[in-house]
């Protein structure tokens, strides 16, 4: 195990595949061009500021999509030891169950707010467990993992909603996901 012997290191923060960096910076860079873009054309009515839903719309593409981030997730976190060692299947069983409970921890928000359940986002709450659990995969139990997923995968809802009612939109939901989770 690496031992790092930064300030940030010696005041217990963990961040396994540097996912801090990856994902924060990115999120800022999204945060700032949505800004400076702006909303969609008709996408918040003129008129009252009221928002209009505009669905994805190749349902195919974005499971699809979800597919391939959430499997080439596992050579991300595993690969990240940069080793070939046992520390693997457990790094990769947490990525799995984080991003189970990212998928869930989405629907239940959307159930709890009597929504209906939008595939866009389980696809995205399952992105938000993953991305939950990068930095801490290596260091926690599978119970953890879940938790932190789930946890993941609601704040990635409640997040969309509030950069909508902030009128910005952020047309795939990568603010929620990686600056949020």
């Amino acid at each position: 195990v690496w031992n790092a012997d930064g300030w940030l290191a010696q005041i217990g923060f963990i961040d396994f595949a540097g996912s801090t960096v990856v994902h924060s910076i990115g999120a800022w860079c999204a945060l700032s061009g949505v800004i400076v873009l702006g909303p969609r054309l008709g996408r918040f009515s003129k008129r009252t500021g009221e928002v209009r839903e505009i669905q994805g719309h190749n349902l195919t593409m974005i499971g699809l999509g979800g597919f391939i981030l959430w499997f080439g997730w596992f050579g991300f976190n595993a690969g990240s030891t940069l080793e070939a060692n046992s520390d693997i299947a457990a790094i990769a069983l947490n990525t799995h169950l984080a991003a189970a409970a990212g998928g869930l921890g989405a629907t239940a928000t959307f159930v709890l707010l009597r929504q209906p359940v939008l595939m866009t986002g389980v696809v995205n709450g399952s992105l938000a467990g993953l991305v939950s659990i990068t930095a801490g995969c290596a260091s926690m139990s599978g119970s953890w993992a879940l938790l932190t997923g789930f946890v993941g995968g609601v704040i990635c809802i409640a997040a969309g909603k509030l950069l909508l009612r902030s009128k910005i939109d952020d047309v795939v939901g990568a603010i929620p996901v990686h600056l949020f989770c």
